[in-house]
């Protein structure tokens, strides 16, 4: 029996660093009510698109005229190409995930970076980067850290009581 002890120590260590690693893969928080994704991603392409103009007519309703609105796109659009590493909030359960971006300060700041934490929503049958939202991260001894060492949750949280609570994706339950 004591020549068992060994092996069984080493199949409870194994299957224990199994568990936590299967853990640490589930996203941080999940509401599949709020409309958002948060994950880590890996860049794998941002490609530039043009954004047109868009043109709605309308009839007047006292002279019957035809109206012609023009809206000027002040934004440049990107399809951007992601590997999903980690889920943060929902998990999207895909490898790769494509979404577009708009943004009028020129290229997204984000696609300079190899990882970042990615903010997204689903609309009109496409993923959107919540606009301006995300947040650089990198991989140290094992852990996904943000600018000043902050960690995931950190990120996530200051973005949940800040700019979603504003947008009201989060309420205040």
């Amino acid at each position: 029996m004591k020549k068992y002890v060994p092996l069984l120590l080493v199949v409870v260590i194994l299957s224990c660093k199994t568990a936590k690693q299967h853990q640490s893969d589930a996203p941080l928080e999940v509401d599949k009510s709020i409309n958002l994704y948060a994950f880590i991603g890996k860049k794998i392409s941002v490609d530039e698109f043009e954004v047109k103009n868009k043109i709605v007519y309308s009839i007047d309703s006292i002279t019957n005229d035809t109206i012609k609105n023009t809206s000027v796109a002040m934004d440049r659009g990107f399809n951007a190409t992601y590997q999903v590493l980690k889920p943060v909030f929902n998990d999207l359960k895909v490898d790769t995930i494509q979404f577009k971006v708009f943004n009028h300060y020129g290229r997204p700041y984000f696609e300079k970076h190899k990882t970042a934490l990615l903010y997204i929503s689903k609309g009109d049958g496409y993923f959107y980067l919540q606009k301006y939202q995300y947040d650089v991260v990198k991989k140290k001894k094992g852990i996904w850290k943000g600018k000043k060492g902050r960690s995931l949750q950190e990120l996530f949280n200051a973005k949940k009581q800040g700019v979603f609570k504003a947008r009201e994706l989060f309420s205040k339950k």
